[in-house]
């Protein structure tokens, strides 16, 4: 997306001026000129009704940019709920911003040469991310806050330089103490392993060491030191997810599937439970368990949710929903206790599509964030479940069960 560049720098605010200073200098002088850590944007949100289920979809992005969320896995909401972080290439390069619920103002967070991984911290607006082989510690308050006299222009700061020789493999992940920072790394062409990271001292300790590509490294939200992960290899693995602790105990899968299972896309789901996805890729598969799955910390036996052929899965905080997606671009709200399926809405992956949904939900579970290519390019969509009258109308087993009723009241 292209932008007209400022007339004169003696136009900026000072609080800008002292930032650009600030900023990370990998950045091209050519880039900073335009584009830059606090750089707001105006809202570009509108809604729409969906023409099969008939309800109102909320478009958070717009623009020819392509903007893409979070994966599912991790959370996509600032802790205090009032702002979504999403990657968009709106600057000229892919950089992280912060999108305001109320007002859908959108502000630019980083300006650097290659920032990924992203993990929103749970108890304060901030997030740590790595960019090239850097973990920051980013102060999202403090750039939404700019223009306030008495800003603080010191937004981030550096946890940790990854070791030598050492790549990241897959997600990094933060426990629910806000300090342990998990991550998957590649040794070699053979090897891999699990670390932690002290956020507070910037300290590496070895969980363990495998020999499989690491991939989905997912700490427990509420339990510490409890870590999900997966044997990625883009495709089907022999054994998908995994689970150890982060003194490296307990090491071993955590569902243990067949040999004709495709298990993916693993992601818990509350304190006790973890939804999955199994894919039938072939008619032989159709004939057996498939589809959005579960199990609990307790029990390991497989449980099917909702039998169709869905593509990712994310679940509700309180572990009573679930929302799967499907390749066709279509999204379905799930109740934990029934499976009773609903779909929300349609359409979002057209012919020749590359986009991925990866639905999430919000941390008080009455919104559905997801990614669509319905108007050509990447755009963040919302969907509010909130919305009484039309799930009277359709929906109405739904809103018998005492457990929903957050949704309707």
């Amino acid at each position: 997306m292209k932008h007209k560049k400022e007339k004169s720098k003696a136009n900026w605010p000072s609080a800008v001026l002292v930032l650009v200073i600030a900023i990370n200098a990998s950045c091209s002088q050519s880039s900073q000129d335009t584009y830059y850590v606090g750089r707001r944007f105006s809202s570009e949100m509108m809604t729409y009704k969906d023409s099969v289920t008939g309800l109102e979809i909320s478009m958070l992005t717009t623009s020819p940019a392509k903007d893409n969320k979070i994966y599912q896995t991790h959370p996509n909401w600032t802790a205090d709920g009032r702002h979504i972080v999403f990657m968009s290439d709106r600057a000229g390069t892919s950089q992280y911003f912060a999108l305001s619920i109320d007002t859908g103002a959108i502000t630019q967070l980083t300006n650097d040469e290659s920032p990924g991984n992203a993990f929103l911290n749970r108890a304060k607006p901030g997030m740590f991310y790595v960019s090239d082989n850097t973990i920051w510690d980013l102060d999202i308050d403090a750039i939404l806050n700019l223009n306030d006299k008495k800003q603080n222009t010191r937004f981030r700061r550096k946890v940790a330089d990854l070791p030598r020789k050492l790549k990241l493999s897959g997600t990094l992940s933060v426990g629910s103490n806000g300090k342990d920072i998990y991550l998957g790394v590649q040794y070699d062409e053979d090897s891999w392993g699990l670390l932690a990271l002290n956020a507070d001292t910037g300290r590496f300790r070895k969980i363990i060491d495998l020999n499989f590509r690491v991939g989905h490294c997912q700490a427990h939200p509420s339990m510490s030191g409890l870590i999900m992960y997966c044997w990625e290899t883009g495709g089907d693995s022999e054994q998908r997810m995994w689970i150890v602790r982060a003194d490296g105990s307990n090491n071993g899968p955590f569902y243990k599937e067949t040999y004709d299972e495709w298990v993916t896309h693993e992601v818990w789901w509350g304190p006790k439970k973890v939804l999955f996805t199994i894919w039938p890729k072939n008619e032989e598969m159709l004939k057996k368990p498939y589809g959005i799955a579960y199990i609990t910390l307790q029990d390991r036996a497989l449980n099917i949710l909702s039998q169709k052929k869905y593509w990712h899965v994310g679940g509700s905080p309180d572990g009573n929903w679930a929302v799967g997606d499907t390749f066709d671009g279509e999204l379905y709200l799930i109740n934990g206790d029934t499976g009773e399926a609903k779909l929300l809405t349609q359409g979002h992956r057209p012919r020749g599509a590359t986009v991925h949904p990866h639905p999430s939900f919000s941390p008080d579970g009455a919104s559905i964030l997801f990614c669509s290519e319905k108007n050509g390019n990447w755009d963040l969509l919302l969907v509010q479940l909130k919305q009484k009258n039309l799930y009277e109308k359709k929906y109405g087993l739904f809103q018998k069960q005492n457990v929903n009723q957050k949704f309707f009241n």
